[in-house]
């Protein structure tokens, strides 16, 4: 298998399943509804549904960032609001995550091996170091949202569950 396979392979676990480290995104996003999405169990934390926009924000950046483009992270970028707080909302920013892993793959996989060892757009890192960062940090982000399930709607912390 050459490397780009593997790379893209990797993310494919990442997102869908039989990750090393743990419950893929998908496998901790099973069952979660727009509501349970929606809420914020932890005084400023972020939601599960703005980590999903967080997720599929960083997953673009990368693939515009190895194909060249350089992107300009602002605040909105990197966690784009909920504007859509319906459970029609929820099931498109799920299938827009989807679509962005499954471009990026397709990207990894046309990429020339020699391309893994030059700089990304940003010039930050290299294009490798860029594509196993985007899963990796796509895993940590599954790891968050396993907790933030568990917490229940009445959960009092430092602040109001909700709030």
């Amino acid at each position: 298998m050459i490397e780009t396979a593997r790379i893209a392979d990797q993310l494919k676990r990442a997102f869908y399943g039989k990750a090393w480290s743990g419950p893929s995104v998908k496998e901790a996003l099973a069952g979660v509804r727009a509501e349970i999405a929606a809420r914020k169990p932890i005084s400023g934390a972020h939601s599960i549904w703005e980590l999903v926009h967080h997720i599929t924000a960083w997953v673009e950046i990368v693939r515009k960032r190895v194909e060249g483009k350089n992107v300009k992270v602002t605040r909105r970028v990197n966690f784009p609001p909920v504007l859509d707080a319906s459970p029609a909302g929820w099931k498109k920013s799920l299938r827009r995550m989807e679509q962005a892993e499954a471009e990026l793959r397709k990207t990894i996989l046309r990429i020339p091996e020699p391309r893994l060892e030059e700089s990304a757009a940003d010039g930050r890192a290299s294009v490798y170091i860029l594509l196993h960062g985007v899963s990796q940090h796509s895993l940590y982000h599954a790891g968050q949202i396993m907790l933030l399930k568990r917490f229940p709607s009445s959960t009092r912390g430092p602040g109001k569950a909700g709030s």
